[in-house]
């Protein structure tokens, strides 16, 4: 899918320094604002570019290191309100996540931006060896930082959300299964919808108070420094469901996720996830029947948008941006596997795999 120009074109280094500077001039009021550092690419993803950067004597607010993420796509504006508030509400509440201090709707390259304090340390995934005693330490600690965002109180974080314009209902399980309901509005996908029947005749009842969900929790999220979590990063994907939800998610991600990207783990994958289900539960019992759900209804989407990555002439709102990682035969056949299992469908390989 061609998107575009305004939609591909990454602003080159230079010129991001320049506009957020501007910009960051104007919103604050300080005309003689300079860098003491000046931005340098982080990481780059699917939703994100990101950037490290200070100021030279900045405004209190605007001191210390910093973090810029800037949004892939023109009209990210709502995304980046989405996640200030989401990010905002629950740093008040104390859970270890980076406060954004400023927040544009546009002015880099006609995209959307927040910026950030940056978190201290590293990724936990690059914390761990290879070896019994490491893996177990970093999936302990995985558990516990979970367990802790769903004990979280949701009201305040629901209400902060929904005053940045964006009701509760948006972030529910009914709109994760609206999005996937569009892939059968034509006959494209007709072989998967058996599964997509399945999802609405087998949905568990939800708590009547929903836990705050990071949507995609996993410890390349997770920063940590000298023995602790310095915060949880990358909230695009966050809900308001039951903490099965969440889990489900994650039990994806290590099983076919954490198995594409890294090889040498895929010995392990089982190991891993027993784990950390084990381990969360020891701290907060979990609905066996609706992590199994919701691990299925995760799944079901990755292998979705897998097979619309693979399919030719898919609709265009229907195919996945990019390169979709889901996508590759690990995944695939790995998401194949686990919804078998847990629905007793079968569900169709794209052709040519």
């Amino acid at each position: 899918m061609t998107q575009p120009a305004s939609e591909t074109r990454v602003p080159d280094d230079a010129e991001v320094a320049a506009q957020l500077l501007a910009a960051l001039s104007q919103q604050f009021g300080r005309a003689n604002l300079e860098y003491a550092e000046t931005p340098q690419p982080i990481t780059g993803g699917f939703e994100t570019l990101t950037y490290g950067f200070s100021l030279n004597v900045p405004p209190q607010n605007l001191s210390g290191q910093l973090v810029l993420r800037l949004f892939n796509q023109a009209g990210s504006a709502g995304q980046s309100r989405r996640e200030t508030a989401f990010q905002n509400s629950l740093n008040d509440l104390g859970y270890p996540v980076p406060r954004v201090v400023a927040q544009f709707d546009r002015g880099i390259g006609d995209r959307a931006f927040n910026v950030m304090e940056r978190i201290s340390g590293t990724s936990m995934m690059e914390n761990v060896a290879l070896d019994q005693a490491s893996i177990e330490r970093l999936i302990n600690w995985l558990a516990k930082v979970h367990a802790r965002l769903h004990k979280i109180p949701s009201a305040p974080v629901i209400e902060a959300v929904a005053s940045a314009g964006f009701p509760q209902e948006r972030f529910s399980v009914d709109s994760r299964l609206n999005y996937m309901a569009r892939y059968f509005e034509d006959d494209t996908f007709e072989a998967l919808r058996p599964a997509h029947d399945w999802f609405i005749v087998n949905r568990p009842t939800e708590r009547a108070s929903p836990a705050v969900c990071h949507g995609d929790f996993h410890p390349g999220n997770i920063m940590v420094k000298d023995g602790e979590v310095t915060g949880v990063i990358d909230w695009p994907a966050a809900a308001f469901a039951d903490p099965e939800f969440d889990v489900g998610t994650t039990l994806v991600l290590i099983k076919a996720g954490a198995g594409q990207l890294e090889p040498e783990l895929r010995p392990m994958i089982d190991q891993i996830a027993g784990l950390y289900l084990h381990n969360y539960n020891q701290i907060s019992p979990l609905s066996t029947e609706k992590v199994d759900y919701y691990e299925a209804m995760r799944s079901f989407r990755a292998f979705t948008r897998g097979t619309a990555q693979r399919t030719p002439a898919v609709r265009p709102d229907l195919a996945p941006r990019d390169q979709y990682p889901w996508a590759g035969e690990f995944a695939m056949k790995s998401l194949q596997t686990r919804l078998n299992q847990i629905t007793g469908i079968d569900l169709p390989l794209p052709e040519g795999m």
